[in-house]
Protein backbone atom coordinates (compact mmCIF):
# COMPACT_ATOMS: atom_id res chain seq x y z
CA UNK A 1 0.00 0.00 0.00
CA UNK A 2 1.34 3.18 -1.07
CA UNK A 3 2.06 5.86 1.97
CA UNK A 4 1.62 9.75 1.07
CA UNK A 5 3.78 12.35 3.23
CA UNK A 6 1.39 14.51 5.12
CA UNK A 7 1.69 18.00 3.17
CA UNK A 8 0.20 16.09 0.09
CA UNK A 9 -2.43 14.99 2.40
CA UNK A 10 -2.57 18.03 3.56
CA UNK A 11 -3.31 20.01 0.25
CA UNK A 12 -5.96 16.62 -0.74
CA UNK A 13 -7.85 17.53 2.43
CA UNK A 14 -8.01 22.01 1.56
CA UNK A 15 -8.62 20.54 -2.07
CA UNK A 16 -12.03 18.55 -1.17
CA UNK A 17 -13.14 21.46 1.09
CA UNK A 18 -12.93 23.95 -1.57
CA UNK A 19 -14.57 21.82 -4.03
CA UNK A 20 -17.10 20.85 -1.05
CA UNK A 21 -17.65 24.54 -1.27
CA UNK A 22 -18.24 25.59 -5.05
CA UNK A 23 -21.30 22.80 -4.55
CA UNK A 24 -24.84 23.14 -4.33
CA UNK A 25 -24.81 23.34 -0.56
CA UNK A 26 -24.66 27.00 -0.39
CA UNK A 27 -27.76 27.60 -1.59
CA UNK A 28 -29.75 25.26 1.03
CA UNK A 29 -31.51 25.99 4.32
CA UNK A 30 -33.03 29.53 2.63
CA UNK A 31 -34.67 32.40 5.37
CA UNK A 32 -37.44 33.43 3.00
CA UNK A 33 -39.10 31.57 -0.03
CA UNK A 34 -41.41 34.36 -1.91
CA UNK A 35 -42.65 33.21 -5.04
CA UNK A 36 -42.20 36.08 -8.65
CA UNK A 37 -42.12 36.01 -11.90
CA UNK A 38 -38.42 36.81 -13.57
CA UNK A 39 -38.84 40.53 -15.11
CA UNK A 40 -36.45 43.69 -15.83
CA UNK A 41 -37.42 45.01 -11.99
CA UNK A 42 -36.41 41.48 -10.71
CA UNK A 43 -33.03 41.70 -12.67
CA UNK A 44 -31.00 44.04 -14.70
CA UNK A 45 -31.31 42.32 -18.29
CA UNK A 46 -28.21 42.65 -20.67
CA UNK A 47 -30.12 43.03 -23.55
CA UNK A 48 -32.12 46.69 -24.39
CA UNK A 49 -34.79 46.20 -27.15
CA UNK A 50 -33.65 47.52 -30.19
CA UNK A 51 -30.33 48.10 -28.91
CA UNK A 52 -27.07 46.05 -30.32
CA UNK A 53 -24.17 45.50 -27.36
CA UNK A 54 -21.12 44.25 -28.68
CA UNK A 55 -18.69 42.32 -26.84
CA UNK A 56 -14.66 41.29 -27.44
CA UNK A 57 -15.02 37.51 -27.31
CA UNK A 58 -12.90 34.47 -26.89
CA UNK A 59 -14.64 31.04 -26.94
CA UNK A 60 -13.05 27.44 -26.44
CA UNK A 61 -15.04 24.58 -26.93
CA UNK A 62 -13.98 21.37 -27.92
CA UNK A 63 -10.54 22.30 -28.74
CA UNK A 64 -12.06 25.14 -30.97
CA UNK A 65 -10.46 28.79 -30.12
CA UNK A 66 -12.21 31.49 -31.44
CA UNK A 67 -12.00 34.87 -30.81
CA UNK A 68 -13.59 38.16 -32.19
CA UNK A 69 -16.78 39.99 -31.48
CA UNK A 70 -19.91 38.71 -30.66
CA UNK A 71 -22.84 41.15 -31.86
CA UNK A 72 -26.21 40.81 -29.92
CA UNK A 73 -29.47 42.48 -30.45
CA UNK A 74 -32.89 41.93 -29.01
CA UNK A 75 -34.62 42.93 -32.83
CA UNK A 76 -37.90 42.76 -31.86
CA UNK A 77 -40.55 41.17 -28.59
CA UNK A 78 -39.91 37.75 -30.00
CA UNK A 79 -36.61 37.51 -31.42
CA UNK A 80 -32.89 37.98 -30.64
CA UNK A 81 -29.93 37.50 -32.81
CA UNK A 82 -26.35 36.57 -32.14
CA UNK A 83 -23.97 36.85 -34.59
CA UNK A 84 -19.91 36.13 -34.23
CA UNK A 85 -17.03 37.39 -36.38
CA UNK A 86 -13.48 37.86 -36.49
CA UNK A 87 -11.48 40.38 -36.02
CA UNK A 88 -11.33 40.65 -39.63
CA UNK A 89 -15.56 41.00 -40.49
CA UNK A 90 -15.43 37.17 -40.97
CA UNK A 91 -18.96 35.43 -39.74
CA UNK A 92 -18.22 32.39 -37.63
CA UNK A 93 -22.27 32.02 -36.45
CA UNK A 94 -24.99 33.70 -36.30
CA UNK A 95 -28.36 32.45 -33.94
CA UNK A 96 -31.60 33.22 -33.51
CA UNK A 97 -33.65 33.00 -30.41
CA UNK A 98 -37.45 33.12 -31.33
CA UNK A 99 -40.82 31.85 -29.58
CA UNK A 100 -37.92 30.21 -27.00
CA UNK A 101 -35.78 28.31 -29.74
CA UNK A 102 -32.44 28.73 -30.77
CA UNK A 103 -32.02 28.46 -34.29
CA UNK A 104 -28.79 28.57 -36.23
CA UNK A 105 -29.43 30.45 -39.51
CA UNK A 106 -25.48 30.30 -40.48
CA UNK A 107 -22.21 28.09 -39.27
CA UNK A 108 -18.84 28.58 -40.47
CA UNK A 109 -18.32 25.22 -42.01
CA UNK A 110 -15.43 24.12 -40.53
CA UNK A 111 -17.05 24.43 -37.19
CA UNK A 112 -20.93 23.14 -38.59
CA UNK A 113 -20.39 20.00 -35.84
CA UNK A 114 -23.97 19.36 -34.18
CA UNK A 115 -21.96 18.90 -30.61
CA UNK A 116 -20.60 22.03 -31.50
CA UNK A 117 -23.24 23.96 -32.59
CA UNK A 118 -25.57 22.50 -29.57
CA UNK A 119 -23.11 23.49 -27.22
CA UNK A 120 -22.77 27.15 -27.91
CA UNK A 121 -26.57 27.41 -28.70
CA UNK A 122 -27.02 25.93 -25.17
CA UNK A 123 -24.20 28.53 -23.64
CA UNK A 124 -25.36 31.41 -25.36
CA UNK A 125 -29.00 30.96 -24.78
CA UNK A 126 -27.87 30.94 -20.62
CA UNK A 127 -25.36 33.36 -20.93
CA UNK A 128 -28.30 36.08 -21.98
CA UNK A 129 -30.81 34.45 -20.12
CA UNK A 130 -32.94 34.33 -23.04
CA UNK A 131 -35.19 31.98 -22.01
CA UNK A 132 -36.46 33.01 -18.12
CA UNK A 133 -38.00 36.63 -18.35
CA UNK A 134 -41.65 36.17 -17.83
CA UNK A 135 -41.08 32.58 -16.01
CA UNK A 136 -41.95 31.70 -12.53
CA UNK A 137 -39.16 31.55 -9.63
CA UNK A 138 -38.40 31.41 -5.95
CA UNK A 139 -36.46 34.01 -4.39
CA UNK A 140 -34.42 33.19 -1.14
CA UNK A 141 -31.60 34.16 1.01
CA UNK A 142 -29.76 32.43 3.76
CA UNK A 143 -26.85 33.25 6.10
CA UNK A 144 -24.45 32.61 2.57
CA UNK A 145 -26.35 34.96 0.24
CA UNK A 146 -28.36 38.22 0.35
CA UNK A 147 -30.60 37.72 -2.63
CA UNK A 148 -30.77 34.59 -5.16
CA UNK A 149 -33.22 33.18 -7.20
CA UNK A 150 -34.03 29.51 -7.89
CA UNK A 151 -36.05 29.06 -11.33
CA UNK A 152 -39.09 27.23 -11.27
CA UNK A 153 -38.94 24.86 -14.23
CA UNK A 154 -35.32 24.08 -13.67
CA UNK A 155 -34.28 21.09 -11.12
CA UNK A 156 -31.17 22.82 -10.21
CA UNK A 157 -30.76 26.91 -11.59
CA UNK A 158 -29.73 29.74 -9.32
CA UNK A 159 -29.00 33.30 -10.36
CA UNK A 160 -27.65 35.65 -7.07
CA UNK A 161 -28.21 39.09 -7.69
CA UNK A 162 -26.57 42.60 -6.01
CA UNK A 163 -28.09 45.28 -3.92
CA UNK A 164 -29.28 47.29 -7.55
CA UNK A 165 -30.64 43.75 -8.78
CA UNK A 166 -27.65 43.62 -11.25
CA UNK A 167 -26.61 40.27 -12.35
CA UNK A 168 -24.08 38.57 -10.15
CA UNK A 169 -23.71 34.77 -10.43
CA UNK A 170 -25.57 32.38 -12.29
CA UNK A 171 -24.77 28.43 -11.55
CA UNK A 172 -26.57 25.42 -12.87
CA UNK A 173 -26.05 22.02 -11.17
CA UNK A 174 -26.11 18.33 -12.17
CA UNK A 175 -27.57 16.43 -9.10
CA UNK A 176 -24.70 18.13 -6.67
CA UNK A 177 -22.21 19.00 -8.59
CA UNK A 178 -22.02 22.13 -10.80
CA UNK A 179 -22.45 22.06 -14.55
CA UNK A 180 -21.91 25.45 -15.41
CA UNK A 181 -20.70 29.28 -13.62
CA UNK A 182 -21.11 32.40 -14.94
CA UNK A 183 -20.23 35.87 -13.50
CA UNK A 184 -21.34 39.28 -14.38
CA UNK A 185 -19.62 42.36 -14.02
CA UNK A 186 -22.10 45.54 -13.93
CA UNK A 187 -20.64 48.95 -14.36
CA UNK A 188 -23.39 51.15 -12.82
CA UNK A 189 -22.17 54.09 -14.40
CA UNK A 190 -22.77 53.52 -17.99
CA UNK A 191 -25.36 50.57 -16.66
CA UNK A 192 -24.40 47.98 -19.09
CA UNK A 193 -22.51 44.46 -18.14
CA UNK A 194 -19.21 45.24 -18.84
CA UNK A 195 -17.33 41.31 -18.23
CA UNK A 196 -19.08 38.40 -18.95
CA UNK A 197 -17.25 35.02 -17.74
CA UNK A 198 -18.63 30.92 -18.25
CA UNK A 199 -17.58 28.22 -17.77
CA UNK A 200 -19.21 25.13 -18.21
CA UNK A 201 -18.20 21.28 -16.80
CA UNK A 202 -18.65 18.28 -17.67
CA UNK A 203 -17.90 16.00 -20.85
CA UNK A 204 -17.94 19.10 -23.37
CA UNK A 205 -15.79 22.11 -21.27
CA UNK A 206 -16.55 25.36 -22.42
CA UNK A 207 -15.43 28.45 -21.45
CA UNK A 208 -16.45 31.98 -22.79
CA UNK A 209 -15.06 35.68 -21.81
CA UNK A 210 -16.97 38.85 -22.81
CA UNK A 211 -15.72 42.24 -22.55
CA UNK A 212 -18.01 44.73 -23.25
CA UNK A 213 -17.34 47.62 -26.24
CA UNK A 214 -18.50 50.72 -24.90
CA UNK A 215 -20.51 52.68 -27.27
CA UNK A 216 -19.01 55.48 -28.83
CA UNK A 217 -21.13 59.39 -29.37
CA UNK A 218 -20.31 59.11 -32.74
Amino acid sequence: MRLFPKPYLLLSSLLVLVVGSCRISKYKHPHQNTPVVISDTICTPILKKNEAVKFKATIDVLKNHLSGILIVKQTDSLSTHLIFVTELGMKLFDFEWKENKMTALYVFEPLNKPSLIKALETNMQTVFLLDIYNTSAKRFNNKHITTYYKLDGYKNRYIITGTNRELSTQEIFKGHRKASLIKYTYNHPTKSYSQIKCIQYGLIKIHIELNEIAKTND
